[in-house]
């Protein structure tokens, strides 16, 4: 045990900058305090968030306690905050057991495997605990007080609230080894986190449409004859959010009423919790130190013969052109800032298209839509344009030219290109991902309303012009001071 917790504490320490916070302090009082000063300006900056928050949950509870259905109240913050659990712990426990270098320094140590598995996901549950209370303690308050619960409410509410995340991250940790076992890793890991980003990104749009829909599904029907369902049963809302995590129905049976049962359930629940846990150290012995073990995890990189070296050296191209490839080529090789350049000029296209389909709207809606463009063509010339500029606004290609390039962006600043060829080439970049999301756009919305050839081509112009300022100020910011670390 002392052997783990001092495991924990170590990770702990890394993962959090510990050791680093306490240095400055002591050593580089300006450091310390810039630290500091963030810390408290995002407790400050989150804080109105968090009361509106509460806030919400409270009209949440009102509201099923108006149609009897309080119930329910529990489950949905228990499914919320396991979602969101799921959601924000994958690039935790990417980070934690596959992108972090000290596993293979402490696999010859005379550690066992269980207790580096062990510690290195209790340095991953120390922050989703911090983030469970913040998210899921209001709810259970917020119930305790409207039901008037008593004291043994508030005890089983406390393994509650430690098997919560324990369970999905456990899982989803197990998923991850069996996933990534035997796989090539070194050298890979912007790949692999902007795969699981795009997951990342899909899982949330998937999960909005499903609730929209579901809504949409339940409007539709009569309104009276719903609210009589669900007067005549209070558990319906229950037995239909329940499924989406089974665990939730054990939390919902043991809480929402005290029973002599109630303690068996969460009993159930822990048992639940600690069999997540002994999976995981399974499949982590087996699968995940042995592939680190054996190597596994090494890539080897693939020379280029003579010839093709050759062949790339004597390549002529213009200047700007030069610039321009070696901006997309550097970008490419690093992933995650191609995510984060590209998500957007894909995901606001994908999600006018989804929004558009869950929405219901039928032929006549259509018809109104398209009698609308003919009407006013230039509102929707200007909306397009508004929209094509907002990829501008929030595309991070010339605001991050530089930086991409790490600390060899020197060797691009003293080479014989011209300043106007390097914003020429370094600019073609931006515009060329941004006329990829102009182009995605203009299908979709062609698909739902045939334009006019003078609305696409004005749109696509305005929009590439109202965006060059935008472009040109990041590539300028980016060029006097660059992230190169």
């Amino acid at each position: 045990m002392k052997e783990l917790m001092g495991l924990a504490k170590l990770f702990i320490n890394e993962s959090w900058g510990i050791s680093q916070f306490i240095y400055n302090k002591n050593h580089n009082q300006k450091a310390f305090f810039k630290q500091l000063g963030l810390m408290v300006l995002l407790v400050v900056a989150l804080f109105p968030s968090f009361i509106m928050y509460i806030s919400f949950m409270g009209i949440l509870y009102a509201g099923l306690s108006f149609v009897g259905q309080t119930s329910s109240f529990l489950v949905l913050g228990f499914v919320m905050t396991t979602l969101l659990i799921i959601v924000f712990g994958i690039m935790q426990v990417l980070s934690e057991f596959y992108f972090s270098k000290n596993v293979e320094e402490l696999i010859p140590l005379p550690l066992a495997p269980e207790k580096i598995i062990l510690g290195k996901f209790i340095s991953i549950l120390a922050s989703e605990y911090i983030f469970t209370l913040i998210a899921y303690l209001p709810v259970l308050v917020i119930y305790g007080i409207g039901q008037g619960m008593g004291i043994l409410y508030a005890l089983l509410c406390l393994p509650v609230l430690l098997s919560l995340p324990l369970i999905p991250l456990a899982l989803l940790t197990a998923l991850f080894m069996l996933i990534m076992k035997g796989s090539s890793i070194k050298g890979r890991q912007d790949v692999i986190q902007m795969l699981f980003s795009v997951l990342f990104v899909a899982a949330i749009l998937g999960l909005q449409f499903y609730f929209s829909s579901t809504l949409n599904m339940s409007t539709d029907g009569d309104m009276q004859q719903i609210l009589n369902s669900m007067l005549n049963n209070n558990e319906i809302l229950l037995n239909r959010i329940g499924y989406l995590v089974p665990t939730s129905l054990l939390v919902a049976w043991g809480l929402n009423v005290m029973t002599p049962m109630s303690l068996v359930w969460i009993i159930l629940l822990l048992v639940v919790a600690v069999a997540s846990l002994w999976i995981l150290v399974q499949v982590g012995k087996r699968f995940y130190l042995n592939s680190l073990a054996s190597g596994s995890v090494a890539r080897k990189s693939k020379a280029l013969s003579a010839d093709q070296r050759k062949k790339k050296l004597l390549r002529r191209r213009s200047k700007a052109l030069a610039i321009f490839f070696m901006d997309m080529q550097n970008m490419l090789r690093t992933p995650i800032f191609l995510f984060n350049n590209v998500s957007v000029v894909i995901i606001v296209p994908l999600c006018l298209l989804l929004g558009l389909t869950f929405s219901g709207i039928d032929q006549s809606d259509l018809s109104e839509l398209q009698s609308f463009y003919q009407t006013m063509p230039f509102v929707v010339t200007y909306i397009l344009i508004g929209i094509f500029i907002f990829f501008g606004a929030t595309a991070a290609t010339t605001a991050t030219s530089f930086s991409r390039e790490g600390k060899a962006s020197w060797m691009t600043r003293v080479i014989p290109v011209s300043t106007s060829d390097q914003i020429i080439g370094r600019t073609l970049s931006a515009l060329l991902i941004q006329g990829l999301g102009m182009i995605f756009t203009v299908a979709v919305v062609f698909y739902i309303m045939p334009l006019k050839l003078e609305t696409i081509v004005m749109a696509l112009l305005l929009g590439l012009v109202g965006s060059m300022p935008i472009l040109l100020l990041g590539l300028f910011v980016d060029a006097s001071r660059p992230l190169i670390n």
